[in-house]
């Protein structure tokens, strides 16, 4: 079985349009998943679980993911996906990522559609995980035109306007839903959700794990175990990774140097700072702020 595996993901096309502006992959498949650490990306993704069971950490929340959710990733978003995926039960998705300016000028005269463009791109959403209580023939239809489009994709003019237009059907048809309010719904707050909530108090400040498990009344051990089994990654990566979107946000927002936000986000170390940066959003933080003044 495992040859097999092998096989079937490295069938899956990664497709490429508009100069890396807009990326496919469609009903790629894994029959197992690895655990993935806390992560941005740089432009929109749109994810279309097909078949499948596991769950989304974003906005200090878990929620759970199955067949018929999608879900809606903002640029530099921290979050992290994890699936209980085996050979009997594969993990079937389609990953949508596209750079917002790229789709802007094609929603001009969309003014609802353009306003509803705009929170996904820039401000706080509601509802990022919608639960389809229809069937979902259209988002999979859609999401078919789309493979078909970029399968013959040859650079014309008129392909790079159809695939800007299947774009703002997929936005079109996320903001039905998200008008509509079939949002996510988080579970009871687990463990590790508290673990978030503290650390979004502290993380400017020298992390202490023994001051975090007196706070849940635990052992620093049994605090760590936690965290882990619940969100597949350990609390010293999440502590960084929120720590370097909050630097994302300062070098956006602030004209300090990149030294004094460093500092300011709990990563005093200068080259530390930058290298971590770097490692996390694939940019350095002289070109976040460059790409964030364009």
């Amino acid at each position: 079985m495992k040859n097999t595996k092998h096989v079937d993901e490295r069938a899956q096309v990664f497709h490429v349009l508009n100069n890396r502006g807009v990326r496919l992959k469609y009903r790629a498949v894994s029959y197992e998943y690895p655990p993935i650490t806390y992560h941005y990306h740089k432009g929109i993704e749109v994810l279309f679980v097909h078949q499948g069971k596991g769950t989304l950490t974003l906005n200090r929340k878990i929620y759970n993911l199955e067949s018929g959710c999608v879900v809606i990733l903002q640029p530099f978003q921290l979050h992290r996906i994890q699936f209980d995926a085996t050979p009997q039960n594969p993990y079937v998705r389609t990953v949508l990522t596209f750079e917002p300016s790229i789709v802007a000028p094609h929603l001009k005269n969309f003014t609802v559609l353009s306003r509803f463009f705009d929170q996904v791109w820039k401000e706080q959403m509601t509802n990022q995980v919608f639960r389809e209580d229809r069937d979902s023939t259209y988002m999979i239809g859609i999401l078919e035109r789309f493979n078909d489009l970029v399968t013959g994709w040859n650079e014309k003019d008129e392909d790079h306007e159809t695939a800007s237009m299947l774009i703002l059907n997929i936005l079109d048809y996320l903001s039905s839903l998200h008008i509509g309010g079939f949002g996510g719904v988080a579970r009871q707050e687990s463990h590790a959700e508290k673990i978030m909530n503290w650390v979004e108090e502290h993380f400017t400040e020298p992390f202490d794990l023994i001051e975090l498990a007196k706070e849940l009344h635990l052992s620093k051990n049994h605090v760590s175990r936690l965290f882990r089994t619940e969100t597949g990654g350990s609390i010293t990566e999440y502590v960084i990774a929120r720590r370097v979107r909050q630097a994302c946000w300062l070098l956006k927002t602030e004209s300090k140097s990149i030294e004094q936000i460093g500092s300011m986000v709990g990563i005093p170390n200068f080259p530390y700072f930058c290298r971590i940066f770097k490692k996390i959003t694939g940019f350095t933080p002289i070109q976040y702020r460059k790409s964030q003044l364009n």
